[in-house]
């Protein structure tokens, strides 16, 4: 009978076989753990992990696990109670998991968290969430003196480009509520695109904001048997309709104040023009044409 390895046992595993000692960041984590799953299936090993998707690639619930996640001030590592030594594998199923596993890990090497999300994006349930990816990464190499992307451009043309391919692509037959989220978010970013002073950072923060929006609906429908409580939990909330309020108000407010902006701008150059007819008529010059 084929052993099925709990989270907590591929933790220990995983972290028994990693060659560094170096904290190991959750972002790292949730990847290897998507690999690691589909490794142990590949050698007729079974795993109770389960994953969904979210913002930057896939998550799983570690709630009620022995593993966690825990802040310090070097940020966030992901530790587990559950030794290697305790794992409950046959020898031969265990040499089997650990093989697996450095397989796994290798991949981190070779191409470290960047290139396994690359990968794990190619698996992505729709084809806006590649967009995406490539979007966030224009927006932040946009933003730094030392882009860590070289694989795209990062010019306000093709960030453009980017995200005419989101709007084009986002499965809005899936998710027809989020019509009204995906037509603000364009309207925000498009006008900061447009702006004379192009801020990519702002734009970043737009993109993000309308981004979690999405996602959190996202991880509701592509899960492998996760109920909306366990998502919550795992995201850090007890409502995720209210957090997904609570950032389409802070997109909306981003709006209001475009929109403001514009009319005080539309106001000034009115004023301004009036200004200059009654400066000419006082002077009895002609205006210049």
């Amino acid at each position: 009978m084929t052993s099925t390895l709990s989270i907590g046992e591929v933790t220990a595993l995983l972290l028994d076989e990693r060659f560094y000692s170096n904290p190991l960041r959750p972002k790292t984590f949730y990847k290897l753990l998507y690999f690691a799953d589909k490794e142990l299936d590949d050698i007729g090993l079974n795993t109770d992990v389960q994953h969904f998707w979210y913002k930057f690639g896939t998550m799983a619930k570690t709630g009620g696990s022995p593993v966690t996640v825990e802040s310090s001030d070097d940020g966030r590592e992901v530790r587990c109670s559950l030794s290697a030594a305790q794992v409950s594998l046959r020898r031969e199923e265990e040499t089997k998991a650990r093989l697996a596993l450095s397989r796994v890990l290798n991949r981190l090497y070779e191409q470290n968290t960047e290139g396994l999300t690359d990968d794990m994006y190619e698996e992505a349930p729709y084809d806006v969430q590649r967009h995406y990816r490539r979007l966030d990464k224009q927006l932040s190499d946009a933003t730094d003196d030392k882009p860590d992307y070289p694989e795209v451009d990062p010019s306000r043309e093709a960030v453009i480009d980017t995200v005419f391919h989101i709007i084009d692509t986002f499965p809005v037959d899936d998710y027809p509520w989020l019509e009204e989220d995906l037509d603000l978010w364009y309207s925000v970013v498009s006008a900061e695109l447009d702006a004379e002073e192009y801020r990519p950072q702002k734009a970043l923060k737009i993109s993000e904001l309308f981004w979690t929006i999405f996602c959190i609906d996202l991880a509701q429908r592509e899960n492998t048997g996760l109920a909306p409580e366990e998502i919550a939990e795992e995201l850090d909330t007890q409502d995720l309709e209210g957090r997904q309020e609570d950032i389409r108000k802070e997109l909306e407010l981003i709006e209001r104040e475009r929109s403001r902006l514009h009319t005080d701008l539309e106001e000034n150059h009115v004023v301004s023009e009036a200004a200059d007819g009654v400066a000419i008529a006082l002077l009895g010059l002609s205006p210049t044409p």
